[in-house]
């Protein structure tokens, strides 16, 4: 389901859509704001989606309509920031710095179309075709990439221009095994162990809601190659991925690019207070979106892979509405 706050934001709301349709994918769309019209918005979450697996809240400037989706529903919810004032800025961090129990998974600033894939990743898991179309659509950009270089040399090289010759090279060998419990769906995946605070965030509220999952260590600058290896490993078990870095790191783009599954990013806070993290995770181009998370928000990636895996395990959603319920009562907080 589509949730705009104002018919306004029609022409983000149309990338989503645009997506959506080219995969197959069926959906609604209501116009209700979060501050003018909350009863609304409560009615809309109380009577109408009982069909509903993931949302898509779309609102600009104070950008609230996301989380109070996202306390109305257990299932995922994923928050797009419109450009209005301050760049849009304001929307951004409205929607990804949310209180532990309120996770919203967020998108670049009017990128709909990336929140679409997320969502067409998630209902992917128990769907062999849609898991298909998403691998196709991504094989689809080196076709494009290849035709965009074309045309570009046609119009901008010159007499100077003089293509490079192609020798064959080979990588260098990656000996190192991922090795991974048999029931694991979940891997963490962290830049350095300087993230270990956030990382065991993570861990704890995966194990209080009985989801098992591995976590390595793997700098993807220092050593893309493991990665790349690990991830192509990871494809054949892994459904949900958590990448966590800190810096202006590149660890959630590059995990994105190794797999067409759900990739969880946190931004870990370092010299910058983790805004240079936060940006570099959250504002990745069309088509390989990063699901993000507020910085050094560990808990709430857990509950986001909770809220996915609960529409396809009724033990899960049981163990979450549990986990609620003590955070409603006070019982569980940061």
């Amino acid at each position: 389901m589509l949730i705009l706050g104002s018919a306004s934001d029609i022409n983000v709301a149309k990338k989503a859509v645009d997506v959506l349709e080219q995969m197959n994918v069926a959906y609604d769309i209501k116009v209700t704001s979060a501050h003018r019209t909350h009863g609304l918005v409560k009615d809309v979450m109380t009577n109408h989606t009982d069909d509903i697996d993931v949302f898509i809240a779309i609102a600009g400037l104070a950008a609230h309509l996301p989380g109070v989706v996202a306390a109305y529903t257990t299932k995922p919810v994923i928050g797009v920031p419109v450009k209005a004032k301050l760049g849009g800025l304001d929307s951004l961090l409205s929607c990804t710095q949310m209180q532990v129990g309120t996770p919203v998974a967020c998108v670049g600033i009017d990128r709909a179309d990336n929140a679409a894939m997320i969502a067409c990743q998630i209902l992917a898991y128990d769907d062999d075709e849609l898991k298909a179309k998403l691998i196709n659509k991504r094989a689809s950009y080196v076709e494009k990439m290849i035709t965009s270089q074309e045309e570009l040399i046609n119009e901008i090289g010159g007499e100077n221009y003089t293509p490079s010759v192609r020798v064959e090279h080979e990588r260098p060998i990656v000996e190192e095994e991922l090795e991974l419990k048999k029931d694991s769906e979940v891997l963490i995946i962290s830049e350095s162990y300087s993230n270990t605070d956030t990382v065991q965030k993570i861990i704890k509220t995966l194990d209080i809601l009985d989801i098992p999952c591995d976590y390595k260590v793997v700098p993807s600058t220092r050593n893309p190659d493991k990665l790349e290896k690990y991830m192509k490993e990871a494809n054949k078990q892994i459904e949900l991925f958590i990448a966590v870095s800190n810096l202006s790191s590149v660890l959630a783009g590059a995990v994105v690019s190794h797999t067409t599954k759900p990739v969880i990013g946190v931004p870990c806070s370092g010299d910058l207070k983790g805004i240079d993290s936060l940006l570099s995770m959250v504002q990745m181009p069309p088509g390989v979106p990063t699901a993000t998370m507020g910085i050094d928000a560990g808990e709430n990636a857990a509950l986001f892979i909770a809220r996915i895996l609960s529409n396809y395990h009724g033990d899960i959603k049981e163990k979450l509405e549990e986990y609620n319920n003590l955070i409603q009562k006070n019982a569980y907080f940061e």
